[in-house]
C-alpha cells in the first residue's frame, strides 16, 4: 500500500469578503511537495486573494488555511512572520526596490531575517542569480532591466531562504513569448531539478498548460474543477470548456504539461 504524500497547503472552507462583497465561498483546496498547482480564472476572481490569504497579509472570514502542521488563520504576527520565511512570493510587478541594486533587492530577506554574514549572503546571491540565469546584472538598478528581467529576479529573491512553497502572482503576465516561455522553463525546471513546491496564478493558458501538474478552475467565489492538465483539455464542464476555447482555443499539447517528479 502506498503511503499518501504529505499534504504541504490545505485549505478547507475558506470565505473571504472585501467591501461586502463575497469573494471565496468555501473554497476547499490542497497542495503536495514537489507539484506544481496553477491556479486559473478570469480577472477579479479571487485568484490572487487566495494567495495573499495564504501569506496571512489577508485574514479569512471562515475556513481553515493550513501549512504543513500550522493553522495560518490562528498565528500571531511572530509566527506568521516564521512561517512567511518558508513561503516565497513572486510578485506580478516584481516588487524590486528601485533604490537599490539586484544584488541588495536579492539580500534584503537575508539580511533582515538570516543570521548569515556578509560573506555567506553575497555567495547566495550569485547562486541564486546564477540560477535565474542573471548572473552579470548584480550591480544594475531595477530600472535597467528588461520587464523578464525584473520577474527573474523577483524570483532569485524568493528563493533566497530556501523556501518549501513559491507563490506566483501572474508570472508571464505583461512578456512577449520569448521571455514568458523564460519564466515558464524556469518553473518547471526548479520543481524537476530543485524539487521546489509552486502555486501558480495566471489567466494566461499557454503558460498554465506548459508548468502545471495539477489545475485548478476558480469561478464565482469556489474551485468547479481540479485535475491534470490532460483532465482539463477534455473537461465538459461548460464553464472550463469556454474559459480555455476564449484564451487558447483548444489547448495543445506542451512538452512540459506532464512533467512532474
Amino acid at each position: 500500500m502506498t503511503t499518501p504524500p504529505e499534504t504541504l497547503v490545505e485549505m478547507r472552507g475558506v470565505k473571504f469578503q472585501f467591501a461586502g462583497l463575497a469573494v471565496l465561498q468555501s473554497v476547499n483546496l490542497s497542495v503536495t511537495p514537489q507539484e506544481t498547482l496553477v491556479i486559473m480564472g478570469q480577472s477579479g476572481s479571487g485568484k490572487s486573494t487566495l494567495l495573499r490569504l495564504l501569506l496571512g497579509v489577508l485574514k479569512a472570514e471562515a475556513g481553515s488555511i493550513r501549512f504543513k502542521d500550522k493553522e495560518i488563520t490562528r498565528l500571531l504576527r511572530p509566527e506568521l512572520n516564521r512561517i512567511r520565511t518558508r513561503i516565497g512570493m513572486v510578485y506580478q510587478d516584481a516588487a524590486l526596490l528601485s533604490s537599490m541594486s539586484v544584488s541588495k533587492n536579492i539580500a534584503l530577506p537575508l539580511e533582515e531575517i538570516s543570521d548569515k554574514k556578509p560573506k555567506e549572503i553575497d555567495s547566495i546571491v550569485d547562486q541564486k542569480l546564477e540560477l535565474v540565469g542573471l548572473k552579470d546584472v548584480k550591480e544594475k538598478l531595477p530600472a535597467e532591466l528588461s520587464g523578464g528581467m525584473k520577474k527573474r529576479v523577483g524570483l532569485a529573491r524568493a528563493l533566497a531562504l530556501e523556501p518549501e512553497l513559491i507563490l506566483f502572482d501572474e508570472p508571464s503576465a505583461g512578456l512577449d513569448p520569448i521571455n514568458a516561455m523564460l519564466i515558464n522553463d524556469l518553473i518547471v525546471d526548479l520543481r524537476e531539478k530543485h524539487k521546489v513546491t509552486s502555486i501558480v496564478v495566471t489567466h494566461e493558458m499557454q503558460s498554465a498548460f506548459a508548468v502545471a501538474t495539477r489545475m485548478a478552475m476558480l469561478h464565482e467565489g469556489t474551485i468547479i474543477e481540479e485535475g491534470s492538465p490532460d483532465e482539463f483539455r477534455q473537461s465538459t464542464n461548460p464553464v472550463v470548456s469556454k474559459f480555455l476555447s476564449a484564451y487558447i482555443g483548444h489547448p495543445k499539447e506542451s512538452p512540459h504539461a506532464n512533467s512532474q517528479k
